[in-house]
């Protein structure tokens, strides 16, 4: 290895350090929150085994449901797979009313869209892991892959592997992710780079065997001694205990997706549901396991026995006999300690906690079961009410998920952009935009239209109330703009631009349609004074024949 690489070696490695010490005060409470909430992502501290048994902590499944209900309910706000969720347009607010920029961008949205729902880009399935690990631990981590011909692919990597560091702005620009990869994936990715104990894992058929590996992506400006490349964002790949650098590359735009959920200005990483949630899991947890022993004590009590008259040692199994001396008086038997249990108290209060549980992951925001009454039964709601609580808790998810749109979707679609546009899996452009312009992502999944939902409600009221009126005045709805409503309808519900007609194309109907009233009415006018000159000259003709009739007699 040549100097260079040495001290970028070097360099990182103590870098890495520094980076997992400012991580470690987080562990201790991500491990609690893993080990009760999501066994299958939580090696914080020690990592286990693959297949190893993982929730023999666990005594209450309800915060493992209520964590995957969150993150279905979060992905179907944020990014429904069943219809367009965000719309590409220009910052050049001028030039985004141009009818071919719309329809191109229209074009381009629904690629996009695509590229998210085919299934070998993976990105549904991550985006739930990513879900699980913000609920879970406040923070998520995602990589966004450029693959050859491909275009991009989606992989959500567990937060116990990624090391964080945050810019000025409080954003994420730096990962050191630690993990393992076998001598196999080593050889196919590198060849003969890899380090020469790697190799002779290939030559005693040892392929299998894992060796740690680091890759680092960080601002190029952050380098002691910054590579000799243009792009902005460094990609190091180095093996820690071989002490080598694999490979330097870099990126346009930080591939990672990193998000919080709520975050301290202090703090690199987040708080979630789950670190809301934990006492009352752990509180849950230990009345679950009393619980069990209180009913393992009423199907099995605790046995009075005597110190003296029997033969053998007492049998509890089913069907056991016990053998004792004749003359031993009633009180002298076996019989079952008295236990004192009132298991209905431990419901109710368990069932308290249960909800206390749900409610820390927003699933009353998120489900509409509706109310219920005091005999348990659920109350009805025509669609009307329906629609209108589910609005108003649009309105109170929205600013709680604004962060995401931020520091999760923005990032991620940009990056997603930028990958397939690389890879020409977009429309041409129109000669407009032959220059470069810059594009900007308007959300419009339902939380975001819930946000505007109060503007669009109050117009359908106002038209509602002037509806009685304009039967003593018809002149009161000709205050309304109809045109005016229509646009800023369509803008609202974030309909498509090939749905609704440019103002050129409206005018150009409008025109043509005066033009041919016009004609009809020209022909109809045409047709009358044709009839009324025939009826003249009848008339006439009619006249000319009776004199003629008379001067003949």
């Amino acid at each position: 290895m040549d100097n260079l690489k040495t001290s970028l070696f070097e360099s990182l490695n103590k870098e890495l350090a520094s980076v997992k010490n400012n991580r470690r005060n987080w562990e201790e409470q991500w491990q609690s929150i893993g080990d009760l909430m999501s066994p299958n992502r939580g090696d914080f501290v020690g990592l286990r085994t693959v297949g190893e048994r993982r929730r023999d902590k666990v005594f209450d499944s309800t915060p493992l449901r209520a964590l995957t209900r969150f993150s279905s309910g979060m992905h179907n706000l944020l990014t429904p797979s069943s219809q367009h969720w965000f719309e590409i347009t220009l910052k050049d607010s001028i030039l985004s009313q141009d009818q071919d920029v719309k329809l191109w961008l229209e074009e381009c949205t629904r690629h996009v869209i695509e590229a998210f729902n085919r299934p070998h880009n993976n990105f549904h399935p991550s985006m739930h892991e990513y879900l699980l690990d913000l609920g879970a631990f406040g923070t998520g981590v995602m990589y966004i892959k450029d693959v050859p011909a491909e275009g991009p692919h989606f992989m959500t990597f567990p937060l116990y592997d990624c090391y964080l560091a945050k810019n000025e702005l409080g954003r994420v620009d730096t990962i050191y992710r630690v993990y393992e990869h076998t001598a196999k994936e080593l050889l196919e990715t590198w060849g003969d780079q890899v380090p020469e104990k790697v190799q002779k894992a290939k030559e005693k058929n040892s392929i299998y065997d894992k060796f740690a590996c680091c890759h680092v992506v960080k601002p190029t400006h952050t380098f002691k001694d910054p590579p000799q490349n243009r792009f902005p964002f460094t990609s190091v790949y180095f093996m820690p205990d071989e002490k080598e650098v694999l490979s330097i590359g870099g990126f346009n735009e930080f591939p990672f997706v990193c998000s919080r959920w709520e975050r301290n200005s202090l703090e690199t990483y987040g708080r979630g549901p789950g670190g809301e949630a934990l006492a009352d899991v752990k509180m849950l947890n230990e009345m679950e396991k009393t619980y069990l022993k209180a009913l393992q004590k009423m199907v099995d009590p605790p046995l009075m026995v005597p110190d003296d008259g029997f033969i053998n040692p007492v049998r509890t199994t089913p069907g056991g006999l016990n053998y004792y001396r004749t003359g031993l008086s009633k009180d002298e038997r076996i019989f079952p300690l008295p236990a004192m249990q009132r298991l209905d108290y431990a419901e109710n209060k368990m069932g308290q906690v249960r909800q206390s549980i749900e409610k820390a992951f927003y699933l009353d925001m998120m489900e509409l079961p509706g109310p219920t009454a005091q005999d348990g039964d659920v109350l009805r709601f025509t669609a009307t009410e329906i629609q209108a609580r589910q609005r108003d808790r649009m309105q109170i998810l929205g600013p709680l998920v604004s962060r995401q749109e931020i520091e999760l979707l923005g990032p991620m679609i940009e990056r997603t952009v930028n990958i397939m546009m690389q890879n020409n899996m977009l429309p041409q452009p129109p000669d407009i935009l032959l220059e470069q312009k810059e594009f900007k992502i308007e959300y419009r999944n339902p939380i975001s239209i819930a946000m505007r939902g109060y503007e669009l409600n109050s117009i359908s009221q106002l038209v509602q109330f002037l509806a009685p009126m304009a039967q003593i005045d018809p002149t009161v709805l000709r205050r309304l703009n109809i045109s005016r409503i229509a646009e800023l309808g369509a803008e609202i519900l974030r309909t498509p631009p090939s749905v609704i007609k440019d103002e050129a194309q409206f005018n150009a109907e409008q025109e043509a349609e005066q033009q041919q009233q016009m004609m009809m009415a020209q022909l109809q006018q045409g047709q009358i004074v044709a009839g009324i000159d025939e009826t003249s000259a009848s008339a006439e003709a009619k006249r000319a024949q009776a004199s003629a009739t008379i001067a003949g007699a």
